[in-house]
């Protein structure tokens, strides 16, 4: 309810003929119905990414007891590939880098691939803590979500990673798609840096609002998405190709990770 109510203020319905009246005479509260769907968008988002998490923690802890090699660590890795037919595939990585053991089998072929110049996997194996998730060109050959952990033997050494890859356009289809309203509204969602990471618009998932092309001549749309990037819940307004849309935002976090969750509209 919080979410609503910190977009009150612009969608307050008008009285009398503005404000719209069904058969019954009762309003319409079609903006408070967007604006819930986004909220409960956003929730679900928040409580998926919250499994991932428990699943990664089970998963290293296991690992912690088995090594990263070997028949145990691949049961393990097998089982945190059950999470959701969204994940990928979900591997090992050792203290240089390199990976380890990967399951389900069919990505064998990453395996001894050094990671080490993927940031989040760098920062993870300097700091010694969960890197949160990450947006990147993976290994595997397409770009995807990134989770990883880190995994300690009984000695409290650090010993390696464990991360799990998701196919991000299905998962946050997967995630949003109940919540998706009919007509011209849409909930979509984007890394703070501008890449938008699903979209019901399949042609615009992997572009940069920044920096692609086709965003450039919309200087309205660029200012909005200079506010996404910086405010973790927003109103803004832009026009693009002669169409005037409302957008709103807020942020789904995970282990100081964000990825703004946007509804769009028809002004």
């Amino acid at each position: 309810m919080a979410l609503a109510a910190a977009f009150a203020p612009t969608l307050v319905p008008a009285s009398g003929e503005d404000a719209g009246m069904d058969e019954g005479g009762s309003e319409e509260w079609t903006d408070w119905e967007l604006i819930w769907s986004l909220v409960q968008a956003t929730d679900a988002v928040n409580a998926n990414l919250s499994e991932i998490d428990r699943a990664l923690l089970d998963a290293s802890l296991a690992l912690s007891e088995t090594g990263i090699e070997g028949p145990e660590a691949r049961e393990a890795l097998d089982e945190l590939a059950g999470l959701g037919p969204w994940v990928v595939d979900c591997i090992t990585v050792d203290l240089n880098g390199t990976i380890v053991e990967v399951m389900p089998e069919e990505y064998q072929h990453v395996s001894g691939t050094s990671i080490i110049d993927q940031e989040h996997i760098e920062r993870l194996l300097s700091t010694r803590r969960p890197a949160g998730l990450a947006y990147i060109e993976s290994v595997e050959g397409f770009r995807a979500l990134d989770f990883a952990s880190p995994i300690f033997d009984e000695e409290g050494r650090l010993i390696g990673a464990v991360t799990v890859l998701v196919n991000s356009t299905e998962f946050l289809g997967t995630v949003l798609g109940p919540h998706q309203s009919e007509g011209s509204a849409k909930i979509w969602a984007m890394m703070p840096d501008g890449t938008i990471i699903s979209d019901p618009e399949a042609e615009q998932i992997g572009k940069n609002t920044f920096t692609d092309p086709i965003f450039q001549p919309f200087p309205d749309l660029l200012a909005v998405a200079g506010r996404v990037e910086m405010e973790r819940t927003g109103i803004g307004r832009y026009e693009i190709s002669g169409t005037a849309r409302d957008v709103f935002w807020t942020t789904a976090d995970y282990q100081g990770s964000e990825i703004r969750i946007l509804l769009s509209v028809d002004a």
